[in-house]
C-alpha cells in the first residue's frame, strides 16, 4: 500500500504524533470496523484523543515557532495568528492523508488499484499486454518465424477536486473542547465513502455494460456455472486465481449442491454464514456501506450479485488520489465570528484494465 510522499515526510518530522495517531486509527479500525490483524495499545480511545490533542498543539508550536505563552496563555488570540492556523491546517491534512489509504484498501482494495500522488499531479497506470506470442509450425531449414511484438499501454488519470467544508475551530481543539483525532477520522470516513461509492459504480457499470460479453455474466446460481465462470476468469487472467466476492448474504448462496452434505457447528457456514473456500476458490466478503442517496436506508452493494475477480491480476478500477489542502476562513470573516475550514481533496476514478471479471446474478 503506497503512501503520499508528504505523509512519509510527516512521519519523519513528527514521529511521536504520527505514531500515536496511527495507534488511534488502528484501534478505531479494529473496534468500529472489525478490521482483522490490527494491534494497538491498551489506552482508551478517550485518553488517546486527549494525548493527540496535546501533541497536535505541541507540534503547531514547534513548527510555527510561536508559543501560546507569548499571548499570556490566551488561546483566542493565539489561534488567530495566521502562521499558527496555517501549520495547524497542514498537520490536519497530513493526518487525513496518512489514514485514508488504509480505509480505501479495506473498502475497495479487491477491485481497485490506487495511486497516491501529491497536490496537482496526474497519475499514470501502465497496463501490460496480456496477449501471448503465436507459435508456428516451421520446417527444420526455416531460419525464423514471423516476428512479433506486444506493446502495453498507459492510462492517465487526472484527479478532480472536491471540497468538504467544516466549522470546527482551532480554539476548540487546543482548549480540549473537540478532538482533532475524531475530526480527522470523520473527514477520512466522509471522503472514503464518496470515493467508494464512485468506485463501485464504475465497477458495476463496467460489469453490466452492454459490451461486456454474456459469457462473463451468469444468471441463476448453480455449482457448475459458478465454478465454470471462476475457471474462465482464472484462465483468461493468465492463470491468476479467481475469487468469489460479494456481500455476506449473497455469498451464503455458494453452497455444495450435494443434498447429503451436512454442516457441523464449527463449520464456516454456521459460524460466518458463508464458506471461506469453494471448489478450490476463495470466498471473500466485501463490506457493505450506506447508500447516502437512498431515502429508505438502502445499502450500496446488492445482495443478489456475486462477482468473480482475480485479485492478483490487474485491478478492474484505477483510482488516483491527490493530496489534501485545507483552507481556513479569514479572521472574523463570518458574520457569527465562527471559523470555517474547507478541505480540498482531489481524486479520479476510471475503469481501465487488461483483466476480465465475471458476475453471477442470483434468483
Amino acid at each position: 500500500m503506497r503512501e503520499l510522499m508528504s505523509v512519509k515526510r510527516f512521519a519523519k518530522e513528527s514521529p511521536e504524533l504520527y505514531k500515536v495517531f496511527k495507534d488511534y486509527a488502528d484501534n478505531v479500525f479494529a473496534v468500529e470496523r472489525n478490521v482483522k490483524g490490527k494491534s494497538f495499545s491498551a489506552m482508551s480511545l478517550d485518553d488517546k484523543e486527549k494525548a493527540i490533542n496535546k501533541m497536535f498543539a505541541e507540534e503547531i508550536a514547534r513548527r510555527s515557532k510561536v508559543e501560546v505563552s507569548a499571548y499570556d496563555g490566551d488561546y483566542a488570540h493565539y489561534c488567530e495568528n495566521p502562521i499558527v492556523k496555517s501549520f495547524a491546517d497542514s498537520i490536519f491534512d497530513r493526518m487525513i492523508d496518512m489514514i485514508l489509504p488504509e480505509a480505501l484498501n479495506t473498502s475497495v482494495g479487491l477491485i481497485a488499484e490506487i495511486a497516491y500522488i501529491d497536490w496537482g499531479d496526474t497519475a499514470k497506470f501502465d497496463l501490460d499486454n496480456n496477449a501471448l506470442y503465436n507459435v508456428y509450425k516451421a520446417g527444420y531449414r526455416q531460419k525464423n518465424g514471423l516476428f512479433q511484438q506486444l506493446e502495453g499501454q498507459t492510462v492517465t488519470v487526472a484527479p478532480e477536486n472536491r471540497q468538504v467544508s467544516l466549522t470546527f475551530t482551532l480554539f476548540e481543539i487546543l482548549t480540549g473542547r473537540k478532538s482533532i483525532a475524531k475530526e480527522a477520522m470523520k473527514a477520512v470516513r466522509s471522503i472514503e465513502l464518496e470515493m467508494v461509492d464512485e468506485a463501485w459504480d464504475a465497477f458495476t457499470g463496467a460489469v453490466n455494460h452492454a459490451n461486456t460479453p454474456n459469457e462473463l455474466k451468469v444468471k441463476n446460481y448453480t455449482q457448475a456455472t459458478a465454478v465454470g465462470l471462476a475457471d474462465k476468469v482464472t484462465a483468461w487472467n493468465g492463470g491468476k486465481k479467481a475469487v468469489f466476492a460479494g456481500t455476506p448474504l449473497s455469498l451464503s448462496k455458494i453452497v455444495p449442491t450435494d443434498a447429503n452434505y451436512r454442516y457441523t457447528l464449527d463449520d464456516d457456514m454456521v459460524r460466518l454464514g458463508y464458506v471461506k473456500d469453494f471448489m478450490t476458490y476463495d470466498v471473500i466478503p466485501t463490506p457493505n456501506f450506506a447508500d447516502r442517496k437512498s431515502t429508505t436506508y438502502g445499502l450500496k452493494l446488492p445482495d443478489n450479485k456475486i462477482y468473480v475477480v482475480s485479485p492478483a491480476s490487474d485491478k478492474i478500477i484505477k483510482i488516483a488520489v491527490g493530496g489534501s489542502l485545507t483552507v481556513p476562513s479569514g479572521q472574523f470573516e463570518n458574520a457569527n465570528m465562527s471559523q470555517t475550514h474547507t478541505i480540498n481533496k482531489a481524486w479520479g476514478i476510471v475503469c481501465a484494465t487488461n483483466s476480465i471479471c465475471g458476475q453471477i446474478s442470483l434468483q
